[in-house]
Formats: C-alpha cells, structure tokens, sequence
C-alpha cells in the first residue's frame, strides 16, 4: 500500500455557492463525477450528534454512542476493592449497539447533592469531611493528601482496565465539585481550617488522568476556570489526544458564562483538536432556542439525548431548535465531486482530484482513512487500494451557517499504481475506515453508500504504457 500525497488547493471557482450543489472547480482535462448530497438528515456516525445519556434516549432518534457517570463508592466498594462491571456492561452494550458500533463514555464523581455519601466512607476515617446542611451531603476535603491517594489508586486502576480498551470513546475528568461539574453552588464554605480546592490540587488531578490515559480522549469540566486553564495549557507530549471540554448548561444562558471564563482565551479554539461535549441544563429549566446559536458558537460534537423535557411536552419550535442543534453538531462531510483522466498508467504516477466540504460545525478527532480501491468489473474483488493523506481531522468546517454560503476544497492526490495491475476496466470505490478497526465505515453525506460501507466513483481504465 502507497500513500498518497496530498496536496489542499481551495477553489479558484464555483465556490461561495449557496445550495451546496455539486462544483467543477478546476480548468483541466479531468472528467468530473458529481454526487448528491444528502441533506436535512441525521447521519449516525461516532462521535457526534445524540449520545444515549445515562441510559436514556428522550428525543425518538438513534444514537451509537453512550455516556454515564456513577459515584466512587459504586466502583470501590471497600478500600482497594474495585467493581468495574457496571462499566464493563455498558461498554459491551455500546459495542453490540443495533444502530451501529458504538463507544462509551464515562466519570466518577466524588459528590452529590442528596446523596448522603457518593464517596467511600472508609475516606473519612483518615479525613477530615464536613457535612453540608445546604445540599444533604458530605463533602470530603479535596486537598487532604489521603484522599488525593486513594482517588489516585482509583484513576490508575480505571486506567489500566480501560486505556486500552477500544469500546472506551472518552474518560472525563470530573473529580471537583457538586456532581462532579466543577462547581460548588449553593454550598457552605468548607468549616475552618478546611479550604476550597487549590490550584495545586486542581494540577494534582489533572496530571494523574494523563498519567492513567495516555491512549484515551480525555475531557475536562469547564465550570472552575482553574482547572479549565491548566488542561488547555498543559504540554500534549505524550497525549494520544489533546483534552476536550464539557458543559453542563447547554440550552440555558448561563451556558455562556464560558464567555467570561479567564480560561476561555485558551479555550476558544481547543475545538478545532479536541471535542466539546454538551448536556443540557436540566428538566425544564432549557429554553432549547439557545440551541442552535450555542451549538455553532461552541462547535459542539456531542449531545446528551437525556436531561431534557419529555419529547411530547415539548412545542414544535423546541422540538425544531433541538434536532437543528443535532443536525449541525460535529462533523459532515460531503464528496462533492471526483475528477480523474481518461486512464489509470500502471507502473507510472497518477493524479486524481476530489472535492470536499464539512457542513457541520467540527472536524472528526478520530483518524479515518479515507481508502480509493480498484475492484474486479465481474467479482467485485479487491486489487489494489491505497491510502489517502487526506486527514479529516484537519478538515475544518467550510460550511458558513450565518451567511449560508459552503466553501468546498479541491484535494489533489498523486500516487504511482503498481505495474502489476493488468490492464483493463476497473470499478473505482471510496470507503472512510477506522484507522483502529473499532468502528464501522464513516458515512459521507451523498447518496450511493453500500452495505459494505463503500461508495461507487465510476468505472476507470488501466493502461501500461
């Protein structure tokens, strides 16, 4: 297998169109294939869109991807005593998915509003907690070094069980606060000498998940501007994946408090390598027509499909803003059209020509191999394929949603075809794969795609020269 190479050339003409029509962009010899787009649809692919949320799947529309949090003393259930089958199941049934192969993303949390302890009671025998009358629950005291040891042994043992385990999609950093978010609203100050959680502490925790999951998308809560500030800015060295972020108030104002984070300067961009995840607010408390604008603003990937109103109390127009939001959200990507010569020369070098668009809001942060094969015209075989340096996690959106205009780019590739491929007539297919083999074929928004995952380009012709 040869790679491509690759080179990115934006249109020269037939851009700035305004109905995402298929565009011949180029002044040569080629002979250009355009496809239909497929619009006004959700295309279930990983990583975007609805994720089922704690089990749960309000809206009535399919979702490959599952997320849940649980409380410490649900995975150690005595000191150094782990249980770890409640996530186990739920990466299993992420994986058995009907509507497709999915991943499964998870957190602990150390405190709950309510829940009298969400973290082991051994802790306080060596710590120093205080009850909060406030929220109905005990508080452990975030710096004490015992504490910070057994979460530590907590996240090395997650670590080991789950870095490298494919089903994993994400581990989200979501020690601090009331039910994780980073936060502490409506709580008393911590009783003298106790103090809030330090900078240091905040450091402490972030370092340890890195540690624990180097191979993993990791995604930070964005509530403490602290903890925010330190995991945009540490070094990726190391990092399979830049750290993502997560919001717990999307479809409510207070969603955009972000904006006057002292950590949003650093964090305003982190979607352009990293995902941004999203639940909404909380039963009616969404106003759900802050969807669509805070799903372009943020460049959301993911939404929770739970946490919301009853799909049947909700009006037609939140209805509309909310799967306009899941339309919109992640990656989309369009091949509007493929050029290529009369022939393929083998044993020789060979350019051909496609045009791209993304019509969401975000690139995937997944490496995709975007595969160009020769198939047998009667057995359908594969003989030869190759590799395209096209990196789709690069591939920012080109789709303006404000002025509706799309901006497609041409991909120029050139590669040299084996001499040992026969002369004659080949069918020509395109497939986006996994570079990991978890997932199935990644959808591409056109008509054509067949079961295998695969999309026709035409009918091409080898020569030897």
């Amino acid at each position: 297998m040869n790679l491509f190479s690759l080179t990115l050339i934006l249109c020269l003409s037939g851009c700035g169109s305004n109905n995402n029509e298929p565009v011949n962009a180029q002044t040569d010899n080629f002979k250009y294939r355009n496809f239909t787009e497929v619009k006004d649809t959700m295309l279930l692919n990983p990583g975007v869109g609805l994720y089922r949320w704690n089990g749960n799947e309000v809206a009535p529309f399919p979702s490959m991807d599952r997320y849940s949090r649980c409380n410490w003393n649900v995975l150690e259930l005595a000191q150094g005593v782990y249980d770890f089958s409640s996530l186990k199941n739920e990466a299993a049934a992420a994986a058995s998915d009907p509507d497709g192969k999915g991943t499964y993303g998870f957190a602990f949390r150390c405190m709950v509003q309510n829940v009298d302890h969400a973290y082991p009671a051994y802790l306080d025998s060596k710590m120093t907690s205080w009850y909060s009358n406030n929220k109905k629950c005990w508080v452990p005291d975030w710096n004490n070094p015992y504490f910070l040891e057994r979460h530590d042994s907590l996240v090395a043992n997650l670590g080991r069980t789950f870095n490298n385990d494919p089903r994993i999609g994400y581990v989200e950093i979501r020690t601090y606060g009331n039910w994780g978010e980073g936060h502490m609203a409506g709580f008393e100050a911590p009783p003298a000498p106790l103090t809030t959680i330090t900078a240091e502490t905040f450091k402490h925790i972030i370092d340890v998940f890195v540690k624990a999951f180097p191979d993993k998308q990791l995604i930070v809560m964005s509530d403490d501007p602290t903890q925010l500030d330190y995991a945009m800015t540490i070094s990726e060295k190391g990092m399979k994946y830049p750290i993502g972020w997560r919001r717990d108030s999307w479809s409510n104002p207070q969603m955009n408090s972000l904006l006057n984070s002292t950590a949003w300067g650093k964090t305003i961009n982190r979607w352009k390598k990293a995902p941004v995840i999203i639940e909404p607010y909380g039963n009616s408390q969404n106003t759900y027509t802050e969807c669509p604008n805070q799903t372009l603003q943020y460049h959301i990937s993911a939404i929770s499909n739970g946490n919301i109103d009853a799909w049947s109390s909700m009006t037609s127009v939140q209805q509309s803003s909310f799967l306009q939001s899941v339309k919109m959200s992640g990656y989309h990507y369009v091949l509007r059209s493929f050029g290529y010569a009369d022939s393929l020369i083998a044993g020789k070098s060979n350019t051909v020509k496609t045009i791209w668009s993304n019509v969401g809001v975000a690139p995937a942060y997944r490496l995709w191999n975007v595969k160009y094969r020769l198939c047998d015209t009667s057995t359908g075989s594969i003989v030869w394929e190759t590799v395209s340096s096209l990196d789709l996690r690069t591939f920012l959106p080109t789709y303006n949603f404000t002025t509706i205009i799309d901006s497609p780019q041409t991909v120029q590739d050139t590669f040299t075809l084996p001499s040992s491929v026969a002369a004659g007539n080949y069918n020509l297919e395109m497939i986006v794969v996994d570079a990991l083999n978890y997932y199935n074929p990644l959808k591409i928004a056109i008509s054509g795609r067949r079961s295998d995952g695969s999309y026709p380009l035409g009918t091409i012709r080898v020569v030897t020269k």
